[in-house]
């Protein structure tokens, strides 16, 4: 049973209850790290982009955004483990440095690895409520609902402070009357705009931490909840099948 408004919800991703989609991304994990060859990757990759879209209804854009900065850290470590995971036939040389077959699979395997762990948890987070989350964990798998709150602040805090920074930084160009110019004038409107947006997590931690003061938060051992979060059918389904595929491709 999940609550209402995931059952509302379109998008089946987004109906799923917390832990098998958990179990899912942890047998997606395990795959991905025990594979070291990039065309089983790409097409993990390509279910992830599909599960983004169909299955989480992520926006096409704000998706494409979030692969090209992945891809900006996965160039240089393209570029590095090529070079020293040299291997195989050589396909040029930069200097004393070999560009070989094996080297650039493996650095486009581990590459690509690195896109589908992080996409696949960006639809986790998405497609997650976090006051589900720490339900389930709590009820379900017996965790200190302490150590589950902390978790839940760092799912609720992150999308938060991303639309801050964006209405911090639209504000700041509208005050501006003009884009900064050189390199000079770049590095001090970052640094401002950091430090805004530092100081409203600052502020907002304080909050948080005030209302827990106020309500109690961890004065007992237990806690009762409002929300009521369980795996139905379809979390028990999709929980088998994501075992059984990891078990049957680690064995191919």
């Amino acid at each position: 049973m999940v609550t209402q408004h995931n059952r509302d919800s379109k998008f089946p991703l987004q109906r799923l209850d917390p832990l098998s989609k958990l179990i899912a991304l942890f047998c997606l994990a395990i795959l991905a790290m025990s594979i070291d060859r990039p065309f089983p990757q790409a097409v993990m990759l390509l279910f992830v982009l599909a599960a983004a879209l169909a299955g989480a209804g992520m926006n096409a854009a704000r998706l494409g955004r979030r692969a090209l900065f992945i891809a900006g850290f996965g160039l240089p470590l393209f570029i590095l483990t090529s070079i020293s995971a040299a291997e195989g036939q050589v396909y040029f040389s930069l200097g004393p440095i070999p560009v070989t077959e094996g080297g650039v699979l493996y650095g486009a395997a581990i590459t690509l690895r690195m896109m589908v762990l992080f996409l696949s948890s960006l639809i986790y987070i998405e497609s997650t409520d976090p006051k589900d989350f720490i339900v389930i964990m709590a009820q379900c798998l017996k965790l200190p609902y302490r150590f589950l709150f902390g978790v839940s602040m760092a799912l609720t805090f992150l999308p938060l402070l991303e639309a801050e920074a964006k209405i911090s930084g639209a504000a700041r160009r509208i005050r501006g009357g003009r884009a900064p110019v050189g390199m000079s004038e770049r590095m001090q409107m970052w640094r401002s705009h950091l430090f805004s947006i530092f100081a409203g997590a600052i502020r907002r931690v304080q909050q948080t931490a005030g209302a827990m003061d106020g309500k109690g938060f961890g004065a007992y051992r237990n806690r009762t909840y409002l929300r009521e979060v369980e795996m139905g059918v379809s979390g028990y389904v999709v929980s088998a099948a994501s075992v059984a595929a990891l078990l049957i491709l680690m064995l191919v």
